[in-house]
């Protein structure tokens, strides 16, 4: 394998329309972007005359400060999940947690993208010679599927709805992380409360963070559209989603909502976005793409904001 090919990894996005609309309403979509990370790359041998690193490199965490940050704030929160019943720890935890659940569907989804490891946008600029040969055509044949149920979406309709998330989302994540990153500084008073840590900042700063990287996550997956390489491909076993659902919205269904949908079936344009899966119809979806349980638990949100959002 050469060494252009685990520098990247590879990218699927599958789309899974939750709502049907009439335009111009936009139909609720939960996309999962799963990520292939590369194969490590073995680390070339030292140079015999080479100098031990420095002070500074030698206390910065290997795994990038970064990482190291992440994983000690997850941690600790974490740890205040698990503190006595009636410490203020325990109590932010649960606030946070069902503050977590509010956040749009959306912005956990693009936040997950590791731009580091998704494929490339363009040829990286630093590459000459055979290598930069090598990257030219690789990058050509570079495709990054969009898996969609073609029982209820078509290819240009798949393409269409993600290309109106991106421009959704983009300048709503800019706006964002401008916003929390300049309202941050403000909270220094907040640092004189004795015990009790600085949660104001924490949370701007938490939440600046999380609109960088979701827009990070939306500006890659845009470049890669604009460059034509996201191509829509149906998935069948997808469809057994929708056709569950549709007996189970059936068997449940109301005289109004019976209506709505007949409404909806003449092209009436007064008529409400409606919900064309299930809870338990998802589960198919879930088994299909063997998901992860972080990645079961997006879903569910993204089923519980949608139903929240067109009542």
């Amino acid at each position: 394998m050469s060494s252009l090919k685990r520098t990247w990894g590879a990218m699927r996005i599958v789309a899974l329309p939750l709502t049907r609309a009439q335009p111009p309403q936009r139909i609720i979509t939960f996309y999962n972007f799963r990520l292939i990370a590369p194969l490590p790359l073995a680390a070339p041998p030292p140079p015999k005359d080479s100098q031990p690193p420095g002070w500074l490199a030698q206390k910065l965490p290997k795994e990038g400060v970064v990482n190291w940050a992440s994983y000690k704030v997850d941690t600790m929160w974490s740890g205040w999940g698990k503190s006595e019943t009636g410490s203020w720890r325990l109590r932010v935890f649960k606030f946070g947690e069902r503050f977590l659940d509010k956040l749009d569907f959306e912005e956990g989804a693009l936040k997950r993208i590791d731009v580091k490891h998704a494929p490339p946008t363009s040829v990286p600029q630093d590459l000459a010679g055979a290598e930069r040969e090598e990257a030219e055509a690789a990058w050509a044949k570079l495709e990054v599927p969009l898996v969609y149920p073609p029982s209820v979406s078509s290819a240009p309709e798949a393409l269409s709805e993600l290309r109106e998330l991106l421009q959704q989302r983009i300048p709503l994540h800019k706006k964002g992380f401008w916003i929390y990153l300049l309202v941050a500084p403000l909270t220094a008073p907040f640092m004189i409360v004795p015990v009790i840590p600085n949660l104001p900042f924490f949370f701007c700063a938490w939440r600046a963070w999380s609109h960088y990287q979701a827009l990070r996550g939306a500006r890659h997956v845009d470049a890669l559209l604009q460059s034509n390489k996201i191509v829509p491909t149906p998935d069948t076993t997808l469809d057994a989603v929708y056709a569950d659902a549709t007996v189970d919205l059936k068997e449940a269904a109301a005289p109004a909502d019976t209506a709505d949908a007949v409404n909806s079936e003449k092209g009436s344009s007064t008529s409400k976005p409606a919900l064309i899966v299930t809870r338990d119809s998802l589960g198919h979806a879930m088994r299909a793409l063997e998901m992860k349980p972080d990645e079961v638990k997006d879903v569910l949100r993204a089923y519980e904001q949608a139903m929240n959002r067109i009542r």
